[in-house]
């Protein structure tokens, strides 16, 4: 008996969870509108006493992300090859009461990576939460003579092995602190072929695989190791109407919006996914459902 009480709790616990869960659902109107919350984040405080490192946060999802992880109380390290709006992101950030620190770092460099694990740590005494996003896309062209190697390199040396650079130095930081989590983005094109654009495709599953060998590498440490993959999301990268125009061709019908791809990337994060690791978690309006 003495076990029944607090088991008790623990439903009612979860019951007055879910209850608010479900009444945040019926906010929204339905699939095709944003949520009420996708572009203000809540200030619960649940990651208070977290140190969060975000590449590629000078726009898009990883300024959205950074943000988010600042407002729910994290210190907050982001880099990105921008100075200017690397500093704008901070600025914000500042205002709007959260903690954190931009510096410039090329994930294509390993000093720089190197280097931005090291500031990190020194500013904040550890990492507890890693969100490689640094990413870039572009066009190699057609397999042949015209194919662009420069294009192609580039292009894996940042979305690929810019991603194996940053865990290779996330890792002893974040073991030191005992543990923690490393989510990766990679994208709903890593699944499928892709001619326009395909060195993007084959970087992101390349992401892919490299999520779940880095799981499994990582386990012993108390790592988890997650990514998340994209849909049609409204950001510069998508720039042009792209975001709009592959949107609407999803079941949702609609772009999805930065910091819904913050939510997701925070849920990973989070003691909530505790046994969640190796996995890839698609937020893209049910394009590969």
């Amino acid at each position: 008996m003495t076990d029944a009480a607090p088991s008790r709790r623990a439903l009612m616990a979860g019951g007055v969870g879910l209850a608010a869960l479900a009444a945040q659902s019926a906010a929204a109107a339905d699939l095709k509108t944003p949520p009420v919350g996708a572009t203000s984040m809540a200030r619960n405080g649940r990651f208070s006493g977290k140190v969060v490192l975000v590449t590629g946060a000078t726009s898009g999802i990883g300024r959205a992300t950074a943000k988010a992880f600042a407002l729910e109380g994290a210190q907050v390290m982001f880099c990105g090859r921008r100075e200017a709006l690397g500093r704008e992101v901070a600025a914000e950030i500042t205002a709007a009461g959260g903690q954190a620190v931009y510096r410039r770092a090329d994930v294509r460099v390993e000093a720089d990576v190197s280097g931005l694990v090291a500031a990190c740590v020194e500013a904040f005494g550890g990492l507890d939460i890693a969100f490689n996003n640094a990413g870039i896309a572009g066009r190699s062209g057609d397999m042949g003579p015209q194919f662009d190697w420069a294009v192609h390199n580039d292009i894996m040396a940042t979305n690929l092995e810019g991603v194996v650079r940053c865990i290779n130095h996330q890792a002893p930081a974040l073991k030191a602190r005992g543990g923690g989590s490393i989510i990766n983005t990679a994208s709903v094109l890593g699944y499928v072929g892709s001619g326009p654009v395909m060195s993007y495709a084959l970087s992101k599953a390349g992401v892919l695989s490299l999520t779940r060998s880095a799981a499994l590498q990582l386990a012993s440490d108390n790592i988890r190791v997650n990514a998340v993959s994209p849909g049609p999301i409204d950001t510069p990268m998508m720039g042009g109407g792209a975001a709009q125009a592959s949107g609407a061709r999803t079941p949702a019908g609609r772009a999805g919006q930065p910091e819904e791809i913050a939510h997701a990337v925070m849920y990973l994060a989070d003691s909530a996914a505790s046994y969640v690791t190796g996995e890839d978690l698609r937020v893209d309006g049910g394009v590969r459902a």
